[in-house]
């Protein structure tokens, strides 16, 4: 197993454990939901819109990264 990791905007780091970048990528397109979205949002940016689920992903395409 590998670790994968993405950056948030506000700084949080998130990591996952994956076999390879793709899986890595789908895992936390499956953690992003809506509500975990809105959540992060209300937590970590406080005043801002929510991003859509559609942004989100998009953002996790672009952000994952191999952890060496």
């Amino acid at each position: 197993m590998n670790k994968f990791s993405m950056t948030c905007s506000c700084g949080e780091v998130m990591t996952m454990d994956a076999e390879n970048r793709e899986e890595a990528v789908g895992k936390f397109k499956a953690m992003m939901t809506a509500e975990i979205i809105e959540k992060h949002m209300a937590e970590k940016h406080a005043g801002q819109p929510v991003m859509s689920v559609t942004d989100c992903h998009a953002m996790i395409d672009k952000e994952v990264v191999a952890v060496a």
